[in-house]
């Protein structure tokens, strides 16, 4: 971690609630909070736990061949997917594979002494592996937040805010979430509305390598962030319009998460 997060606060944590517990006291209190071990008894967290490359294999063999978007950052991008040097240009590319090859190139890159940093994001699960829904359920979230995937390797998703509540499950590999209260936005350095590395406003501070003398408020920020590490089968919930910043922390990852309007 780096060391303006060490002394950074922790997302508080609980066991996971029942569903009415959620509803009834987690959401309306607008706070994110860390729920271990919710989806602890999914089949691809159980068999994640055991190997990642087990885990892409059971995926890959119940995904079909409808094509997904990829983006690719070059080795030398650390993993970051943001703006290139000039401010104003993307420093990604942007294809298309079936899920199952996109699977495979994961693969031949964890071998890789420099990997490309590769990810596959908000996949409606439905759509791209039919029956996900019913064999991983999410009692906890209405019955029209659908689950939406998020795979990839080590790569960094820059901080952004939705205006929905959001529940992400870990599935396999590990996740870093920064976390920064709303009223934190006019020190996060948001960038331009267009373009956006995924539809949404992000900051133009790397958290992970602040620049303090380009940023100097972002130090105000970190005053107020909240950190968490996420496992296999841990949760968090995400109020809406937090801003969070997510880090993947291995060579294969995957994040289900569920936006929903609360009311």
């Amino acid at each position: 971690m780096d060391r303006k997060l060490a002394d950074t606060a922790l997302v508080p944590e609980r066991e996971a609630p029942t569903p009415d517990e959620f509803r009834r006291m987690i959401v309306p209190s607008a706070r994110p909070v860390v729920l271990k071990g919710l989806a602890g008894d999914w089949p691809l967290v159980a068999i994640a736990r055991e190997s990642a490359d087990r885990c892409a294999a059971f995926l890959a063999n119940h995904a079909n061949d409808l094509p997904v978007e990829i983006l690719r950052a070059d080795p030398k991008e650390g993993g970051r997917f943001h703006y290139a040097a000039d401010g104003r240009s993307l420093n990604f590319i942007r294809g298309h594979a079936s899920l199952p090859v996109f699977l495979a190139a994961l693969r031949e890159q964890s071998v890789a002494e420099q990997p490309f940093a590769l990810v596959a994001q908000g996949l409606l699960a439905e759509r791209h592996v039919p029956g996900f829904a019913v064999s991983h359920t999410m009692p906890f979230v209405p019955d029209e937040a659908e689950p939406r995937l998020w795979i990839g390797n080590a790569a960094k998703v820059a901080t952004h805010n939705d205006p929905v509540d959001n529940v992400a499950v870990v599935v396999a590999g590990r996740r870093r979430f920064t976390l920064f209260p709303p009223e934190a936005a006019d020190d996060l350095y948001m960038g331009p509305d267009h373009p956006t590395p995924a539809g949404t406003p992000v900051s133009m501070v790397h958290v992970t390598a602040p620049d303090l003398d380009r940023f100097p408020r972002f130090a105000e920020a970190l005053k107020v962030a909240q950190v968490a590490e996420l496992s296999p089968g841990d949760a968090i919930f995400i109020p809406r319009n937090w801003f969070h910043h997510v880090e993947a922390l291995e060579r294969f990852n995957m994040l289900v998460n569920y936006w929903w309007n609360a009311p």
